[in-house]
């Protein structure tokens, strides 16, 4: 049973990310900060960094076909870039497990990889019109601050609940 808490803690956080978030982010007209929930991005790196770098590569393909079959219109973007954000922002070494600063580094640097990738892809295709400025301060910026605020509140229970699955699967495998 220890297997399926992680998943269904992805699952869980996924949805939270795509619907129930948009209902405690106030929308007012005249402000213009985009708060965007990148949740899925943290568990990947997370899990990557705790596991190892294969398991994030899968979650990285689920989560994103998932996210682009559910969520957006241009198929293979989301999955993609989570599976590239699986494959090279994760490092399952001792001492980057063991450093909270460096996992939180390497989450910051994973957010805003992503959010240029989506930028220029969406540019390049002719989906974004806003200018590079204007994406740094009320895009990136936010979204970054968001997920780190997140990541800092999430990362001691996750850690807790992947020491327990990872003590299961070592009892499991005597």
């Amino acid at each position: 049973m220890s297997r399926a808490y992680i998943p269904l803690i992805v699952f869980f956080f996924f949805v939270i990310e795509g619907t129930l978030f948009q209902l405690f982010v106030p929308h007012h007209h005249e402000w213009s900060y985009v708060f965007v929930p990148r949740f899925m991005i943290v568990f990947i790196i997370l899990i990557g960094i705790h596991f190892t770098r294969p398991v994030s590569l899968v979650y990285g393909l689920i989560v994103g076909a998932i996210y682009d079959v559910v969520y957006t219109q241009l198929l293979g973007a989301y999955l993609f870039s989570f599976a590239l954000i699986g494959y090279f922002f994760v490092f399952p070494y001792k001492r980057v497990q063991d450093m909270f600063l460096v996992q939180l580094a390497i989450i910051i640097a994973a957010l805003v990889f992503f959010e240029y990738y989506q930028y220029g892809l969406y540019a390049l295709i002719g989906l974004a019109d806003i200018e590079h400025r204007v994406f740094l301060q009320e895009r990136v910026l936010t979204s970054v601050v968001l997920n780190t605020a997140f990541a800092i509140l999430i990362y001691f229970p996750f850690l807790k609940l992947m020491q327990y699955v990872l003590k299961q699967e070592m009892v499991r495998n005597r």
